[in-house]
């Protein structure tokens, strides 16, 4: 994608963002002003989350931006986080990155939640954001890349929020780093809810969660299928139709009416899965709102 189309596609995503929906315009304005102050002020942004938690971002790391503005970017799946969890309950962070799906799920809802992130500078960012909101006693993070079996992997650097686990073949900078498994890691303690988002590596994930798929005390996911798999070969395809055949449904959620309605089998991007499509609404319309910025949701 050349840099203009880049710019306009992120400035029809802020547009149409559902918290901007009233205020397109303004939105857009603000967006701009931010992209520009945040680069040039040094040092990190503390940015307001949900039910007066904060997130901790560096503007210069690479796609970070896009949580000091709009924040909450990936508006549904975040929403579905914050009314599906409840207190207590074990939500799994796979591609945890700087925390943001951590934070809210620790601290905004209350949830307990295992956080998995194999880059050694993203992974001190999530956890200085989950001192920064005192949640060290619900939050485990794990610094390690997720796969098919326990081990090392080369890890990319530099990339932000894009950093992966590398076939050798790319030819940038890598570390060494631990890899492990789903089903090495809840053996016992089964999530609630499970977010996987690896840039591309998420069939490999599930290679190593065959027992975790079969819980049925893992009630929920969200899994990204935007095609990024081709980078190793891997068919999200037959990812998609082994969760589906799991007895998992996909899902798309309306936030607003606290509605979570089947979706199309080709449907892209992150995709909500739940094993029981009536308990789960049953669960989000019971759910206590979230508020930002005097919003409640």
């Amino acid at each position: 994608m050349n840099p203009v189309t880049k710019i306009i596609s992120a400035l029809q995503a802020v547009a149409n963002h559902p918290l901007n929906r009233q205020n397109k315009l303004k939105a857009v304005l603000g967006y701009g002003f931010v992209q520009i102050a945040c680069r040039l002020v040094p040092g990190e942004v503390c940015v307001e989350f949900p039910n007066q938690t904060h997130l901790l971002v560096s503007p210069r790391m690479k796609g970070a931006a896009h949580y000091i503005a709009p924040r909450l970017f990936e508006f549904m799946e975040m929403a579905f986080v914050m009314h599906f969890l409840r207190p207590k309950e074990l939500f799994a962070d796979v591609g945890a990155n700087i925390g943001a799906f951590t934070i809210l799920a620790a601290g905004a809802v209350g949830a307990r939640v295992t956080a998995f992130e194999a880059s050694p500078d993203t992974s001190e960012m999530l956890a200085r954001n989950v001192q920064l909101n005192g949640l060290q006693d619900r939050v485990k993070v794990i610094p390690a890349a997720v796969g098919r079996r326990p081990g090392t992997a080369q890890f990319s650097v530099g990339l932000g929020t894009e950093n992966r686990v590398e076939t050798g073949k790319e030819g940038g900078n890598s570390v060494t780093v631990k890899m492990t498994t789903l089903d090495e890691e809840f053996r016992s303690d089964v999530p609630v809810l499970l977010k996987v988002d690896v840039e591309g590596f998420e069939a490999e994930v599930f290679a190593g969660a065959a027992n975790l798929l079969k819980d049925s005390r893992l009630q929920a996911m969200i899994v990204e299928h935007n095609d990024s798999g081709a980078h190793y070969r891997l068919d999200e395809d037959a990812l998609h139709r082994e969760i589906r055949a799991h007895g998992f449904i996909p899902c798309q959620y309306q936030p607003f009416d606290r509605r979570l309605g089947q979706a199309g089998e080709d449907t892209r991007g992150n995709i909500i899965y739940t094993r029981n499509l009536e308990a789960a609404n049953d669960r989000l319309r019971s759910a206590p709102p979230f508020s930002l910025n005097g919003l409640k949701v």
